[in-house]
């Protein structure tokens, strides 16, 4: 098990257990968020300060981005990799009653994987269909998914923001990918449900791949 950060208390308890899927987790956001916003109105008001407002402090800042448009672009998560190079396997039969809920994007194993926007890491854990995964939350509540990932990028931790430069981890075949070429699974998870990433995603102009951790959590999001 990786070792918590102090903005963890919460989130923890949404970790993704053995074959819980994303989007599962989406309908508990939706829930989790009003209570602390409010239970963090409350605490102001009696004077309670400390690690239990900033945890609070934290999902408040979450909660802003549900106000938010939710992102019209995307980078594409594998610098090198053309949007024209994608095979579009949306919606396509995996096993009995599931569709492909995302896109695969093939590269080489250990390729650097990039979040395709800001915003919060949300969840790192791993489930039996995604392997080793990351969720990031970014504008509009919307949930980026990261799946199959061979490991994580030293010093990712849960609710850290990251930017459309940061590391998250790096391609490879775990979860239900063993025995299959090296690929992302990479989805994105709505309050109603997942949506097709391909039509959002744009290629890269410029590398700019930084190993740097992501930076702690702000006092406020950025403008």
């Amino acid at each position: 098990m990786r070792g918590l950060s102090r903005f963890q208390v919460g989130v923890t308890a949404n970790r993704t257990p053995e074959g819980v899927h994303p989007k599962s987790r989406m309908k508990r956001l939706f829930k989790v968020f009003g209570i602390f916003a409010a239970a963090l109105v409350v605490l102001t008001v009696i004077g309670v300060t400390g690690f239990i407002t900033d945890k609070l402090k934290f999902y408040v800042q979450v909660a802003r981005l549900y106000s938010e448009a939710p992102d019209r672009r995307l980078a594409m998560p594998l610098e090198d990799v053309s949007k024209r190079h994608i095979a579009d396997t949306w919606g396509a039969p995996r096993g009995t009653g599931r569709r492909h809920e995302g896109q695969d994007i093939f590269a080489p194993k250990g390729t650097p994987v990039l979040s395709a926007t800001s915003g919060f890491v949300y969840n790192i854990g791993e489930n039996n269909l995604g392997g080793q995964t990351v969720s990031v939350i970014g504008a509009g509540g919307r949930v980026y998914y990261y799946a199959h990932l061979d490991k994580y990028a030293p010093g990712l931790e849960e609710g850290e923001w990251v930017t459309t430069h940061t590391v998250l981890g790096y391609v490879g075949t775990t979860g239900n990918a063993q025995g299959t070429p090296p690929h992302l699974h990479f989805g994105i998870y709505t309050g109603s449900g997942a949506i097709n990433p391909l039509p959002l995603l744009t290629d890269r102009a410029t590398p700019r791949v930084t190993n740097a951790p992501p930076r702690r959590l702000p006092n406020r999001l950025p403008a």
